[in-house]
């Protein structure tokens, strides 16, 4: 069985070090990848009330320039990739 999931970790001054898996077959460009990438940060800082954080969230823009949309897709499982958004 494949293994569709890929190793995204943020790049961020200050949501450095959070990372989260997602589905590749669920995308089609890099900025799908940061959609969901930040959904889940922001379920994440819901879920255990940070506040201030998620108004930081607000103001954040997530972009991927280290890798096209097609070498995420035919990547190794074990990859990661980095979401920054201090550019």
């Amino acid at each position: 069985m494949e293994n569709y999931e890929r190793t995204f970790v943020a790049s961020s001054r200050i949501f450095s070090g959070f990372r989260t898996k997602i589905n590749i077959t669920e995308i089609d460009n890099l900025d799908e990848i940061c959609t969901i990438f930040k959904k889940k940060l922001k379920e994440t800082l819901e879920n255990n009330n940070f506040e201030n954080l998620i108004i930081e969230l607000k103001k954040c823009k997530f972009h991927i320039h280290t890798n096209t949309v097609e070498q995420i897709l035919v990547s190794n499982p074990n990859e990661i990739f980095y979401v920054c958004d201090h550019c």
